[in-house]
């Protein structure tokens, strides 16, 4: 049970800014910034409405509580300990700081005074000319440095901040973001003000709304332990809660030194580091822990993990701590993000992974983590191979519960983990891809309505095409320099529309390649008049694969068994491309 020391009303300008304890987001509990457009939008607007409804006069609309914080306020230890709340005061400093910037943009001498004041009161300043610059809020160690060069460290002469350091995670852009929306935000609205005076009054106001007018509840516990059970009760429920976020959290709790605690930091470097987005290191963290247990769903991740590590890191003597398990995390963050990028320099094995990448086929990136563990890549391409041809049959094309392919997948790398001999999962895998009878009976009933999988099995098929007719020029097959067509346009003409046009429309024999974007005007017309596109085209998925069977010229109209005939031919290639487990023995 959590020791709460006392919960006391706190306003904005109380917990951050001169004269107050510093808060401090210590580098052993806390995330990085992680507001997206979406959450610094409905920012704003609950901002404005409470501005407008304060100044309204009414009683009631005196303050706008905008949730707890919890802190450590240990009575050996200097200032607050902030465990949770450092999205909301972080993005309360950025706008802070915009109401700065942009009361000094217009070069009054009143305008550059107010923003000087604002910086001094509430985002930093200095005691003397050489003392350090005292921060009224300290990010933790991820984050700490960005937030000071583009937020903080505000030059009173020149009216801006360094802007030296380069956004380098993902945090960074994200807090770049959110001080050019409000920016943009704040400027729009001064748009409607005819003079200096009014725009500084909205701005004084904007000002004073946030500093005396937002409310916070702050809890305070004496130890970090006390505060992560407080922490996780409040978020239970919420945006806020992370199970990255919560797993680092228990980490630091478990480290029993400080060279464990750096190890974690060190993983959490390098997780943040190779990920463009947050997302993926979320399910970065369900992959590897899959990849070694077999399957656990994302909503009771940290449950899991927080009770199986516990019973490791809780054993006397240790075999298992902290540290491995931080180092078998950073080990394995920088084999995942190759994989997911294709980036691992092994020209064919990159190639399946672009395939996968294509396919959205997440379910088969914890297999290839396990395997990757503790064999190169080169070896692993016969599994790709076969996972991917398992993917496609079973269900791009085969329609099949997705879950039963996830089981087997997931088992199969736990059993990777446990040591399983390669050649054996790979003999398993080639169990599963349905045999070629149920493929091409699969394949010739097939409608792929999603535009990504319909691009990449075309273009499996183009290559595969371009190979059996000795063409050795190369062409880009990607998102954006080819598009789906679809031969009997998804808007026809009345007169030409399909009795059961939605049978029909997103068949596989009724769907082609064709370069560039696609140009909808075009996509609808008559098969007459767009013929030549096809006849024309440099690839052969649209020039030779019988595209004029599908209209009836002498009656002039769309043929069903012409989207049969050429369906069964794609067929034919489909089992090529992607071949059973005969292929692999």
């Amino acid at each position: 049970m959590a020791i709460i020391k006392q919960a006391q009303r706190q306003t904005l300008g109380q917990l951050i800014g001169a004269n107050n304890p510093i808060v401090t987001v210590p580098d052993d509990s806390q995330r990085q910034y992680a507001w997206t457009k979406k959450e610094v939008d409905v920012f704003w607007a609950d901002i404005e409405k409470f501005k407008e409804s304060r100044e309204s006069g009414r009683e009631s609309s005196a303050e706008y509580f905008i949730g707890p914080v919890v802190t450590i306020t240990a009575d050996s230890k200097q200032g607050r300990s902030l465990l949770d709340g450092q999205q909301r005061l972080t993005t309360s400093t950025i706008l802070i700081a915009a109401i700065r910037d942009t009361l000094w943009s217009m070069k009054s001498p009143e305008g550059i005074s107010s923003a000087n004041n604002i910086q001094r009161d509430y985002i930093a300043r200095k005691s003397g000319r050489k003392e350090p610059m005292e921060y009224f809020l300290v990010l933790s160690l991820f984050d700490r440095d960005f937030f000071r060069d583009r937020i903080q460290d505000w030059n009173e002469t020149l009216g801006e901040c360094p802007n030296i350091e380069n956004p380098g995670r993902p945090s960074h852009r994200l807090i770049l973001d959110a001080y050019n929306n409000f920016r943009s935000k704040i400027m729009a609205r001064l748009q409607g003000f005819p003079d200096d005076e009014m725009r500084l009054d909205y701005l004084d106001s904007l000002r004073e709304c946030l500093i005396n007018g937002l409310v916070f509840v702050e809890i305070q516990t004496p130890s970090s332990s006390d505060a992560n059970e407080v922490f996780e009760t409040i978020n239970s429920r919420g945006k806020d809660l992370s199970t990255v976020d919560l797993v680092r959290n228990f980490l630091m709790e478990k480290s029993r030194s400080e060279h464990e605690k750096n190890r974690v930091n060190d993983a959490w470097r390098s997780l943040l580091d190779g990920f463009d987005r947050r997302e993926e290191i979320e399910k970065f963290l369900r992959h590897f822990w899959v990849s070694k247990h077999g399957d656990v769903k994302s909503h009771s991740l940290y449950t899991t993990i927080r009770r199986d590590l516990s019973g490791h890191f809780d054993k006397r003597p240790q075999v298992y701590g902290v540290g491995a398990f931080s180092a078998e995390l950073e080990g394995a963050a920088g084999r995942y993000a190759e994989l997911i990028n294709g980036s691992t320099g092994i020209t064919e094995f990159d190639a399946a992974l672009g395939e996968i990448k294509a396919m959205s086929a997440d379910a088969l990136y914890p297999l290839l983590l396990s395997a990757s563990g503790e064999h190169s890549y080169p070896q692993l391409q016969a599994l790709v191979e076969a996972s991917i041809s398992y993917y496609v049959r079973w269900t791009v094309v085969g329609r099949r519960e997705s879950t039963l392919l996830e089981e087997n997948v997931f088992s199969a790398a736990k059993e990777l983990a446990r040591g399983a001999r390669l050649d054996e999962v790979l003999h398993r895998v080639l169990g599963w891809i349905p045999d070629d009878e149920t493929f091409k009976s699969d394949f010739l009933e097939a409608s792929i309505p999603k535009q990504s999988q319909a691009r990449y099995l075309l273009a499996q098929m183009e290559q595969y095409l371009r190979l059996e007719n000795d063409i050795r020029e190369e062409v880009v097959l990607g998102d954006g320099k080819v598009h789906v067509e679809n031969i009997y346009p998804q808007k026809p003409d009345k007169e030409l529309r399909l009795e059961d046009h939605e049978d029909w429309v997103s068949r596989l024999g009724n769907l082609t390649l064709l370069a560039g974007k696609k140009n909808q005007s075009q996509a609808n017309l008559s098969f007459p008049e767009k013929a030549d596109l096809y006849t024309g085209s440099a690839l052969l998925i649209s020039s030779q694969t019988n595209i004029h069977e599908l209209w009836d010229g002498e009656n002039w109209m769309w043929r069903v068994d012409g989207i049969k005939a050429r369906q069964a031919q794609l067929a034919e290639y489909a089992l090529k491309v992607w071949p059973n487990g005969s292929h692999w023995v």
